[in-house]
């Protein structure tokens, strides 16, 4: 699998970079620049399953429920898509499932996976709605079996991770080391993850300070976030506000700033 050939995430994560892909993929180092890569705030690893193949490739979530989707995607895809053969865009079944998230692992991957597809914004709190063409919340069956095939092979010699992400640095920090970093934003409104505090990012650009290896992180642009990272590479993007209701706020954004070492 090659950047010319990505594979499609299959989450559909609340702050997730595929809008920024174009501006993050050619700040990602070749594999001949660096050995190990790391993705530390997973999500839907969209940059790890969009660029190509790195000799070592780390990706990390404290999300159980992520993790237990790779894992199951890579070992028991079959079962795992014969959980799913069944399931259709029910508000129902959204509302069971988020009261009862399944007896088996494989159940619990299968039932987070459709209250992830059809919640609205993949935040997994609301049902969706959606009227427009292509609105995209019903559950197309055919596509995600096609998405997590796809994610089988991606992950083939990927390590999975569990760990605070202080952890996850200093078990893979090195010379020829690559992290990207996507950690929550500061005051965010995502039932999906907790929201940050400043002083949580303040801690984060310590440990960013100590590492050996190159980093490239995307926060939520702020005057405390560009006077804390104020003597590195700044560049600030504005995204439109996918979670924003499209009738009411249809053209909703807000600012990001994508961030390097000077």
């Amino acid at each position: 699998m090659n950047a010319t050939q990505p594979t499609k995430p299959v989450l559909r994560w609340p702050g997730g970079k595929r809008r920024l892909l174009k501006e993050l993929l050619p700040l990602v180092p070749p594999p001949s620049e660096a050995h190990c890569y790391c993705e530390v705030f997973a999500g839907s690893a969209v940059l790890l399953l969009t660029k190509p193949r790195h000799s070592t490739e780390v990706v990390n979530d404290l999300n159980s429920d992520i993790v237990a989707l790779m894992r199951n995607a890579h070992h028991h895809l079959p079962a795992l898509l014969e959980e799913l053969s069944w399931f259709i865009a029910s508000r129902q079944d959204f509302q069971d499932f988020k009261a009862q998230p399944g007896l088996t692992e494989i159940q619990r991957a299968a039932r987070f996976l459709l209250r992830n597809r059809v919640s609205f914004g993949g935040g997994g709190a609301s049902f969706g709605v959606a009227k427009a063409k292509g609105g995209g919340v019903g559950f197309d069956r055919d596509e995600i079996g096609e998405r997590l095939e796809g994610i089988r092979r991606r992950l083939n010699k990927v390590v999975v991770e569990n760990l605070p992400y202080e952890r996850c640095l200093q078990n893979y920090d090195s010379p020829n080391s690559f992290f990207f970093l996507d950690p929550p934003y500061v005051g965010g409104d995502i039932k999906a993850y907790s929201p940050w505090k400043q002083e949580d990012m303040v801690t984060l650009r310590t440990r960013l300070d100590r590492l050996q290896g190159r980093w490239l992180l995307t926060v939520n642009d702020s005057p405390d976030n560009r006077k804390l990272f104020g003597d590195c590479r700044v560049r600030p993007v504005t995204t439109r506000n996918l979670r924003a209701n499209k009738r009411t706020h249809a053209d909703a954004t807000f600012g990001e700033l994508i961030i390097q070492p000077a």
